[in-house]
């Protein structure tokens, strides 16, 4: 079993400044098989801070799902991965309705200490009144710097099918240092590429049972 914690602080200063603080971010996985597991995903307490205005606190939905490796290789695996977001949040937060994703993970060697991995993903949401999907890619590359540093960089997108709704595109890069076999704390950050995407620092901290 898998637990992580983190903590976010995102900004957009493009028109209005707005700021969200989020936290715990809490990830749980749990092994069911050699092939399989189950996660756990809820980002917890939004704080969210406009500028000229009263800061707003609110509470995420939860998603639950899970991930099966179909490949596992010394060069590459890839591997199928289910959620569904529960509406047990509160506004603006939630999105009071049950909303799937479906998505590809992958990953493949290019040498010892690196490694390109990434992302195909879809999911579906209701957008007045009726259903919606986006896409989301991502691409990047990892690092091990030393037997308990590691490095990585890459960049996503999201790309909704309503016009209405702005796309988001981000690079973010981060590091990973193991405190012991079980115990490993990181660092992020990103910056958004467009005027609708959140800039935002983060820290984490993972712990395997």
């Amino acid at each position: 079993m898998n637990v992580e914690f983190g903590y976010q602080y995102a900004l957009n200063t493009h028109g209005v400044d707005q700021s969200t603080q989020t936290i715990p971010q809490l990830d749980l996985r749990l092994g069911v098989s050699e092939k399989s597991e189950l996660d756990l995903l809820w980002d917890g307490w939004n704080i969210n801070n406009t500028d000229g205005q009263s800061s707003e606190s609110s509470v995420a939905d939860v998603s639950i799902g899970g991930k099966y490796r179909l490949r596992r290789g010394d060069e590459y695996n890839l591997t199928l991965l289910g959620l569904l977001s529960l509406p047990v949040g509160s506004s603006p937060s939630s999105s009071d309705n049950i909303d799937p994703l479906l998505g590809l993970l992958w990953d493949y060697s290019l040498a010892d200490q690196i490694s390109m991995f990434g992302v195909v993903q879809s999911s579906s949401f209701k957008f007045e009144g009726d259903r919606a999907y986006d896409a989301q890619l991502a691409i990047g590359s990892s690092f091990t710097l030393s037997t308990k540093l590691s490095t990585f960089i890459e960049i996503y997108g999201i790309w909704p099918s309503e016009a209405q709704i702005d796309d988001e595109v981000v690079i973010d890069a981060g590091f990973t240092y193991l405190l012991g076999n079980d115990l490993q704390v990181d660092i992020n950050m990103g910056l958004g590429l467009n005027n609708d995407s959140d800039s935002f620092a983060g820290l984490g901290i993972a712990a395997r049972y």
